[in-house]
């Protein structure tokens, strides 16, 4: 990958197309070897593509500099490489008229500077935008020039690259495990005999906090195998894995409470209402979840939730029998089937020797379950928060399921 971009590299933009052009990649069960970002500089522009043919690459997709203003330049900077002259193509300057005209603008001359391209290159046309790209081949390595607005990016993209990878090469099948409660690396260990036993299965690892992702990829023709890892894997891992398809923790558990015809309400401290939030993100969660509190202050947790005075006096806030009185309080005041509840330190002030930054309790109570866990954090105040929102719909989560069995 050729990201060009002054913008790319000062902060002003995100490289999103990198991001598109490897996924789709892996998709196909291909793995994107370099990116490489430069300046809207043809000296820059031209060093990096003869550093691509140097290497041997077979293709090399390009992103930007293909739009109308005195900095896009990567038509004539490949005219360089390939030692050509810049050609206008004219059904291209046709189809440029007619797209600014439709949109009741004038046809400026830099506007039909995008009709340029390296000779002896192919056009691709653009049905989203007016920079056309082009597919320019030269010492044995194929350059794909495409325009650097995303949306423009990835249509042409997936109707050019891709289709043609796709068409040529194996057709791949994939599956995903979702985990909660585990760090990448004890995720590896607990697969690396699974890894093993199933060696034409390609595993990946991607960590997206708090969550960690397993995928399992394999030509079609193996899928067998695949699902036999996925198996393997899910023994492995056990109750970490809280889903095999994209969604969130919060949504599984409204499911299986939903399964349940049972309620919930949440009552909440150091988390500020995240839980509360984590469920009413997931559209149709009303007819689970019936109400939140927000009890930060001691205060609030007696007049709310019924903590008792004595409680707090003794034990704290952060302790196994507030979160406890809070989970009951909550349940009860909203009349639901379970309650939730959380607090502690999230920090980064408030620590004692007894109590450290990061110490937190949460609570979950309901039918047959009154249940409380502490945990112990390493991380700023806003990942000890998500944790811990994460953690308590865990701590449900895996209580229905052993009400489930």
């Amino acid at each position: 990958m050729l990201a060009i971009g002054d913008e790319l590299l000062d902060g002003r933009v995100t490289d999103t197309n990198t991001v598109c052009l490897g996924r789709a990649l892996t998709g196909l069960g291909l793995t994107l070897a370099q990116r490489t970002t430069v300046a809207d500089d043809i000296e820059a522009i031209v060093r990096a593509a003869r550093a691509a043919i140097a290497r041997k690459a077979g293709l090399v997709v390009v992103s930007g500099g293909l739009g109308p203003t005195m900095d896009d330049i990567t038509a004539e900077a490949f005219a360089a490489v390939a030692g050509v002259d810049l050609v206008r193509d004219e059904e291209q300057v046709r189809a440029i008229e007619e797209r600014l005209r439709s949109r009741g603008r004038a046809v400026a001359d830099n506007q039909l500077k995008q009709a340029d391209r390296p000779e002896g290159s192919e056009v691709i046309s653009n049905p989203r935008g007016t920079a056309p790209g082009f597919s320019l081949v030269h010492d044995g390595c194929r350059f794909v020039a495409l325009p650097g607005v995303p949306h423009e990016f990835e249509y042409l993209l997936r109707t050019t690259v891709i289709a043609e990878l796709g068409a040529d090469g194996p057709q791949i099948v994939e599956a995903t495990l979702y985990t909660f409660g585990l760090v990448e690396g004890d995720v590896d260990a607990l697969l690396q005999h699974v890894r093993r036993k199933h060696a034409d299965v390609r595993f990946g690892f991607r960590a997206k906090f708090p969550e960690i992702h397993v995928s399992f990829k394999v030509e079609a023709s193996r899928q067998t195998e695949l699902e036999a890892a996925v198996v393997a894997a899910r023994k492995e891992l056990g109750a970490h894995v809280y889903a095999d398809v994209p969604i969130s923790m919060a949504e599984v558990v409204l499911n299986l409470l939903r399964n349940e015809g049972a309620t919930l309400a949440v009552a909440e401290s150091c988390t500020g209402g995240l839980v509360a939030d984590n469920l009413t993100d997931v559209a149709g969660s009303s007819d689970v979840f019936c109400a939140g509190v927000v009890s930060y202050a001691n205060t609030a947790k007696e007049k709310l939730l019924g903590v008792a005075a004595e409680t707090l006096a003794t034990v704290g806030a952060v302790s196994e029998n507030t979160v406890m009185q809070m989970a009951n309080g909550v349940r009860e005041q909203a009349g639901t089937t379970y309650g939730l509840s959380t607090s502690g330190i999230a920090g980064p002030g408030g620590g004692t020797a007894d109590k450290p930054v990061g110490t937190i309790w949460i609570g979950a109570v309901g039918p047959s379950l009154a249940v409380a866990r502490k945990l112990s954090l390493p991380f700023d105040r806003r990942g000890n928060k998500v944790v811990t929102a994460y953690a308590v719909l865990d701590l449900l989560r895996r209580a229905l399921l052993t009400n489930a069995t």
